[in-house]
């Protein structure tokens, strides 16, 4: 019974949200590769906490059968500060509330951070 218990607790248990963090953005280097479905872009930048420096990626990439994106990041440029969320290996801009239209919502992967 008590395994009962903590199974309906670990299903209960409310997701991650991640970490609120506010990210000044340095530097945004952007990359396409065209294919014969279309294309894929590779965006790749620098973005700072108070205390952490972050490398961070995100690849999108767009249909040329839907005409439209199948997998979008959320769009950046340098000298902005961001709202965003971190969580373990990924940082989100996205609003909690957004919703692809069509698309999914793209999160950037943290290849590298490092104490300011």
């Amino acid at each position: 019974m008590i395994w009962l218990f903590l199974l309906l607790f670990a299903i209960d248990e409310p997701q991650d949200k991640g970490e609120s963090v506010t990210l000044h953005v340095k530097e945004v280097h952007r990359a396409r590769e065209t294919t014969e479905y279309g294309f894929l872009s590779h965006i790749t930048a620098v973005a700072e906490s108070k205390t952490i420096a972050y490398s961070i990626q995100c690849d999108e990439s767009y249909s040329n059968k839907t005409g439209g994106y199948t997998l979008r990041c959320s769009e950046l440029s340098a000298g902005k500060d961001y709202s965003a969320r971190r969580f373990r290996s990924v940082i989100s801009f996205w609003p909690p509330e957004a919703k692809g239209e069509g698309y999914l919502l793209g999160m950037y992967e943290i290849i590298s951070e490092k104490e300011k």
